[in-house]
């Protein structure tokens, strides 16, 4: 074996354990993976840490007709201009 390259093999080896060590240690504080771990009116968060369920639920809702109308009549007019075609002025007579 060479032993230029033993050395550095050791060091990665311990460097290895090292990390196997922190990520064991880490799995093994989880208070939960799954809901199913948790109690029933409880959930598993992603801190893996169980949570109690709200007691009232928020639900927003959001209407986008007019954002939409207007983003479309932009989008028709940009590609109108895009195209070459040229916007009349608009005269009023009197």
């Amino acid at each position: 074996m060479n032993k230029k390259a033993v050395g550095p093999m050791a060091i990665i080896l311990v460097l290895c354990l090292i990390i196997l060590i922190v990520y064991v240690m880490d799995v093994s504080q989880r208070e939960c993976k799954t809901n199913k771990d948790c109690s029933k009116n409880s959930y598993c968060g992603s801190d893996y840490e169980c949570h109690q369920f709200p007691k009232e639920i928020v639900v927003k809702e959001y209407d986008f007709l007019f954002p939409s109308i207007i983003l479309g009549i932009a989008l028709i007019i940009s590609a109108y201009i895009f195209k070459g075609g040229r916007i009349p002025k608009i005269t009023w007579k009197k």
